[in-house]
């Protein structure tokens, strides 16, 4: 008679391992695989974003796509109360230089959804805000004919963005409860009903503000910068300096980033901050082409009002900020770090190349 054998207690342990360490190998290509397609998604929805620029550049005159409300100016809009206000604003108030640009993001919203909570009455535009950072998106979106918001202008890794997309009006009827909540200690609706229509992808100040400034003499800045840390920025509060650049003042179209993920979301379990020296974040440049590329090969950038503040060699950068994690908002494993300024601030704005080593080195021209 022929016995039969039974598997021991550690066959039987090593059968599991080996099936659990198979699984697992399949989970993880299987999320490979969907981070490749979102990677595909989120390129192919910024070279959309480029042709969209495009063609918003040569309806208005080669102007690149920013807001464009001018206090003191009677905007032509159906919003007529928000209009007033803006006709109302004095051009020689520095505060209200960016307060013509909040009103005109209100309007934008407004026209462009239906939500019901926000109320497009200048009591509802948000205070000591500057929309220019992550809001250039609402122009194309108008300009396209889009809904706002729009999944176009939100990367297929932004879980928070994606979440708010889905359910805005659930985000607008009690922001502060929130499954996502967005990067501010603010919480009064005023401040948090505008998050879900921001974007994944951020425009670089020179795209709306001029390639370089001074403050000597002056303590009002003439163009728009980094301060201290990732999420501070300085915007020029002299009429007629913002929202005037052209696609003619783009030296390199090819080698000059027009917007970019300002989160790398497909590196490691959580991403991480696009200025990180290993990050490689999404990016579309200004010829339409777009891709995800290394942060450390592109150039270092500089403080563009103080122009001889920043690399005076390609390795050599002076210029920086400090990268401040906000917590439920940035990766859970990030941590405060010194990162220098790259393509979210060129060398020579608009004049300006970021990716081609050496750059640095190019002239100052003064826009």
């Amino acid at each position: 008679m022929r016995s039969q054998r039974a598997f021991t207690l550690v066959e039987l342990l090593f059968v599991v391992v080996v099936v659990g360490a198979l699984l697992a190998v399949q989970a993880v290509a299987v999320a490979s695989g969907r981070d490749q397609s979102s990677v595909r998604s989120d390129i192919a929805d910024l070279r959309l974003i480029a042709q969209a620029s495009a063609i918003y550049s040569d309806t208005y005159d080669d102007r690149l796509f920013t807001f464009s409300w001018r206090p003191g100016v009677l905007p032509d809009t159906p919003n007529i109360g928000l209009a007033i206000a803006c006709a109302s604003l004095d051009p020689s108030n520095e505060d209200h230089v960016l307060r013509a640009s909040v009103l005109q993001q209100l309007d934008l919203v407004t026209r462009n959804s239906d939500f019901q909570q926000i109320a497009p009455v200048s009591t509802t535009a948000p205070l000591n805000h500057a929309p220019f950072v992550y809001y250039n998106n609402l122009i194309l979106t108008h300009f396209m004919g889009e809904s706002v918001p729009s999944d176009i202008f939100i990367s297929k890794g932004d879980a928070a963005r994606m979440d708010w997309f889905k359910n805005t009006d659930a985000y607008l009827d009690d922001p502060a409860s929130a499954a996502f909540s967005p990067p501010t200690t603010a919480t009064e609706f005023q401040e948090l009903w505008r998050w879900p229509f921001s974007s994944s992808y951020m425009t670089g100040p020179s795209h709306y503000s001029p390639d370089t400034g001074t403050i000597t003499g002056n303590p009002v800045p003439r163009t728009a910068r980094r301060v201290a840390n990732n999420r501070s920025w300085q915007m020029p509060r002299v009429d007629g300096l913002l929202g005037t650049r052209t696609t003619a003042h783009v030296a390199s179209p090819s080698h000059k980033v027009q917007m970019f993920d300002e989160y790398d979301r497909y590196s490691g379990p959580f991403g991480k901050y696009f200025g990180l020296q290993d990050a490689r974040a999404i990016q579309v440049f200004y010829d339409g082409s777009a891709g995800r590329f290394a942060t450390s090969k592109s150039d270092f950038g500089f403080d563009p009002n103080q122009p001889l503040w920043g690399a005076s060699e390609p390795d050599n950068p002076t210029a920086s900020y400090t990268y401040r994690p906000f917590v439920g908002w940035d990766p859970p494993d990030a941590f405060q770090i010194q990162v220098p300024v790259r393509y979210d601030q060129t060398r020579d704005g608009l004049q300006g190349i970021d990716f081609q080593r050496g750059s640095v080195r190019r002239p100052i021209r003064s826009r």
